[in-house]
Formats: structure tokens, C-alpha cells, sequence
């Protein structure tokens, strides 16, 4: 036990030895949450911006029309079709509602036209957008199947619920799904600086390769586990920092609340440090060179990162990179951290835990005993 703490004091002791170990440890993670804040606020658009291009002219288009210009977050402006492209491209619309010829005779007919929504800036504008249309064209072919698709009395029965008064109570509701966008985004930077920061602590073995003094060590009475084991702890602990470092800067600093509580989410993130810190000794057990741990590193954290949704909703990609994301531990640890959002018990997050203890204690292993069978020191640069 003894050997064990003077290993990870002196492993401390290494890391921090470096000034600039302190940036990459505790302050990146903090640019990584101000960054994913600035992307957020970026695209929070206070009023979208809508054109209108109707080739109909009939009475669900206009109606369609008068709708979305009644909303209060919509600023609708009629386009004509050859100038949809420049002002898309010129930022002068977030994106445009193309009605398609014909759309209020096949509402009338039982077979509403699809409507187009040309945008540059995706589902996170157009979605809403969608959402009305689709509405909007399921109560005009309610309507017109309630009129037997007569015009006359499809107008009758439009003109009446226009005019019906109808008495609404609304109630306001805290729209909270800004700061789980913006706590998932942080965290995601969290993630990768998390591994990253596990691949700088994993380097300590590699020093201590290139020095000559991981073989004095092993001829001491320090067995490679012990070593493992110290350099684990130490990768731990130095995770534990920058978590919790984190946490009470989204707390108290930011203003972002995760919609987790603090202790749930700590255990998820310590989960995740000890699979990071065992890819760290991993890559670090298989590199026979610091230069060869550098670009394993590289081609490791980058794509798995990408394909486990630290960078992204998972549902951007396609179904079969989805897929592949699943063999990776980020995306356990995001998928956790979402479904915990969605007001699921941490009960029921067991399954996303288990999987990540078996990534680290796989990985912990494997390094041990590449570890313990490398005796040549002697071409190590």
C-alpha cells in the first residue's frame, strides 16, 4: 500500500510538474462549455424568418399562409420561386414554404400534395415548421372529409370555425430543452477533454520508458499491477478534478442546469473517467514509441467521439453509423446522460453503467498484461 501511494504522489507530482498541464487539464474543458454556450446562443433564432412561395392560390394555401404569419415567432414575406436561392444564400430568409400547385384540390380530393421547406440551416429550423404544416394539412383533410369534399361547403365549415368564438386558458411552461442541448454539447466537450486529458496522465509511462525508470521500477518490489493500478488512480483522480471543476462552473457560472442532480451525474462522468483512463493505458501498453502513442491517440479519440455523439446528435447520422456507435463508450455515457434528461430513473440507466465498467475493466486488463510481457526497453524512443 505504501508503494502504491508514492507511486501516484510521484505520478501527481509528474503531471502537474508543467504549467501548461494545468490549462489542458482544467481550463480547455471550461473553453469547451463557452464554446458550446456561444454555439447555442448563435443559433437560437429570436424570430424565423419565413418566405412564402404559393403556386395555389387556394383556399388551404391562403389559409396555411395566415397561420404561420399569426405565429408569433414566424415573420412571413411572400417569394417569388427564382429569388428563393439568393435569399437563402444572402441570409435574408431562414427558409422558405414552397405550396406545390394543385395542393388545395388534392386536399379536397383526399390526397394533400406534399409541401417543400427549402432551408440551409436544418431540422433545428425547419422542424418546427414541419410540425405546423403537418398539422395544418391533417384538420384540412379533416375538414374536407367532414364536407364530402364539396368547395362550397369546405368554405361554409372553414368560414364557420373562423369565426366560432372559442374561449382558450393558457398556461406558461419553462422551455428547458435550450439548456439540455447546451448541457449536452458541454459535456460532450467534457467527454473528449476527459480521454484526452487520461492520454496526457497515460504519457507518464512512456516518460518513464524513455527514462529507463519504469524497468528500475518493475525490478523493485512493485508488480505491474500495482503499477497499473497507481497510474489508474491517478488518471482518476485527476478526472475527478476536472468533473467536478465542470460541474460548478455549469452550476454557478454558467447558469446551466443539466435537468440531472449533481450526484447522478458525477457517478455517470467517474464511470466514463475510468474507461478513459483505461483506453489511456491501453493505447499507451501498445505504443512503442511516445510519437506512435500520439497518432494512436489521434486516430482513436477523434472518430470515436464523432460516432458516440460527443460532437452531435447521434440521429444526424446514418442508421449504420449509428449503429457502429454503440461499440464505442461515448456513446453510453451520452446516451445516459440524455435519457437521464428525459426524466428516466437512474435505475434505469444500470444497463448504460454496466457497459461502461466492462469497456474499463477490459481495457485495464488487457494493458496489465501487455504491460507485464514487455521486458525490451532497449529501442524505446
Amino acid at each position: 500500500m505504501r508503494n502504491l501511494g508514492l507511486l501516484i504522489l510521484n505520478n501527481i507530482k509528474v503531471t502537474f510538474r508543467k504549467k501548461g498541464n494545468i490549462i489542458i487539464y482544467v481550463f480547455l474543458p471550461l473553453v469547451g462549455v463557452l464554446f458550446s454556450m456561444i454555439i447555442h446562443s448563435s443559433s437560437n433564432v429570436s424570430t424565423l424568418r419565413l418566405g412564402f412561395t404559393d403556386h395555389d392560390r387556394g383556399i388551404a394555401a391562403l389559409e396555411l399562409k395566415d397561420k404561420l404569419a399569426a405565429t408569433e415567432d414566424f415573420s412571413v414575406v411572400d417569394v417569388d420561386e427564382d429569388e428563393i436561392s439568393k435569399k437563402l444564400l444572402d441570409f435574408e430568409l431562414d427558409a422558405v414554404v414552397v405550396v406545390p400547385e394543385g395542393y388545395t384540390e388534392g386536399i379536397l380530393g383526399g390526397n394533400a400534395a406534399a409541401i417543400e421547406i427549402v432551408s440551409l440551416k436544418g431540422k433545428e429550423v425547419t422542424a418546427w415548421v414541419e410540425q405546423l404544416i403537418y398539422r395544418h394539412s391533417a384538420s384540412m383533410s379533416l375538414l374536407s372529409a367532414v364536407s364530402g369534399g364539396d368547395p362550397a361547403d369546405f368554405d361554409s365549415l372553414l368560414s364557420q370555425i373562423r369565426n366560432s368564438d372559442v374561449e382558450f386558458n393558457v398556461l406558461s411552461a419553462e422551455d428547458r430543452s435550450a439548456d439540455k442541448a447546451m448541457t449536452r454539447t458541454s459535456l460532450g466537450f467534457l467527454v473528449m477533454f476527459v480521454m484526452l486529458g487520461s492520454g496526457f496522465t497515460s504519457m507518464i509511462v512512456l516518460k518513464e520508458k524513455r527514462d529507463r525508470t519504469y524497468h528500475r521500477i518493475c525490478s523493485a518490489p512493485v508488480s505491474s499491477k500495482q503499477y497499473i493500478l497507481a497510474n489508474t488512480l491517478t488518471g482518476l483522480i485527476i478526472c475527478m478534478i476536472q468533473i467536478i471543476m465542470i460541474q460548478l462552473a455549469m452550476k454557478f457560472i454558467f447558469g446551466i442546469d443539466t435537468g440531472i442532480s449533481d450526484i447522478h451525474m458525477f457517478i455517470i462522468l467517474l464511470m466514463f473517467a475510468l474507461v478513459a483512463v483505461g483506453m489511456g493505458l491501453l493505447i499507451t501498453a501498445f505504443s512503442s514509441s511516445s510519437y506512435m502513442a500520439g497518432t494512436l491517440s489521434t486516430l482513436v479519440l477523434t472518430p470515436t467521439c464523432m460516432l458516440g455523439g460527443c460532437y452531435w446528435d447521434p440521429e444526424l447520422m446514418p442508421d449504420f453509423m449509428q449503429k457502429i456507435g454503440y461499440f464505442t463508450p461515448q456513446r453510453w455515457v451520452m446516451e445516459a446522460i440524455r435519457e437521464m434528461q428525459d426524466g428516466v430513473t437512474f435505475e434505469s440507466i444500470t444497463l448504460n453503467l454496466l457497459v461502461l465498467a466492462a469497456f474499463a475493466l477490459a481495457f485495464m486488463l488487457i494493458a496489465a498484461f501487455k504491460l507485464s510481457r514487455t521486458d525490451n526497453m532497449q529501442k524505446f524512443i
